[in-house]
């Protein structure tokens, strides 16, 4: 969904537009709290009630085209509250839901795809979840640092922080057995590992 008619239907806020915000981020709502919670019945309760607390504080979110990834916060914040109570932190490696459906070219490149999808999972799988977070929020909602300060209600140092150790902890994990560990900056930015050269 556009930008432009999410923050519509944001500042609208009836009946409809609630519908159809509901229909747009249910499924992306969902597997943010399925990978937290890796039980169905539990992430569906917790997906309905992310839904009810953000329609109830839309006052509070200063950007409306922002509102997927903010419904992400209030989601993965419910779940994780709730493990607290189980005393139990649970991290699936099924980002398949929150990545959609994306039509590969050819049977070779969705083989190979699919197979870096599945250690890009895996490695994001070791992530405590304050880590896990601001990850799903960069990647996954495409949000820059300050974006997602504001969301997360913390400072910008901390999300660069998190993002940096999560970054050093995916790198050691992807990284294929004899290179060079990959070295990106604390300052918060996406960066590429360089190639190595032959």
């Amino acid at each position: 969904m556009e930008p432009e008619k999410v923050a519509q239907l944001v500042k609208q806020n009836d009946n409809d537009s609630r519908q159809a915000l509901f229909e747009a981020y249910y499924r992306r709502t969902y597997a943010v709290a399925y990978n937290i919670l890796r039980r169905r019945e539990n992430a569906e309760d917790i997906t309905q009630d992310a839904f009810i607390k953000a329609y109830q504080n839309l006052h509070q979110l200063q950007d409306e085209t922002k509102f997927g990834a903010w419904l992400a916060v209030i989601a993965s914040n419910l779940a994780r509250n709730y493990l607290k109570r189980e005393k139990k932190i649970y991290l699936t490696d099924d980002l398949s839901v929150i990545e959609g459906d994306r039509p590969s070219q050819n049977t070779e490149e969705t083989v190979l795809r699919s197979l870096e999808i599945e250690r890009v999972r895996k490695a994001i799988r070791t992530l405590p979840p304050e880590q896990y977070q601001v990850v799903i929020l960069q990647y996954y909602h495409d949000l820059k640092v300050d974006e997602i300060a504001a969301i997360l209600k913390i400072r910008s140092g901390t999300v660069k922080s998190r993002l940096f150790r999560a970054r050093q902890k995916l790198a050691t994990v992807l990284e294929p057995a004899g290179e060079a560990t990959c070295q990106v900056s604390e300052g918060g930015d996406r960066e590429r590992c360089p190639k190595n050269k032959k």
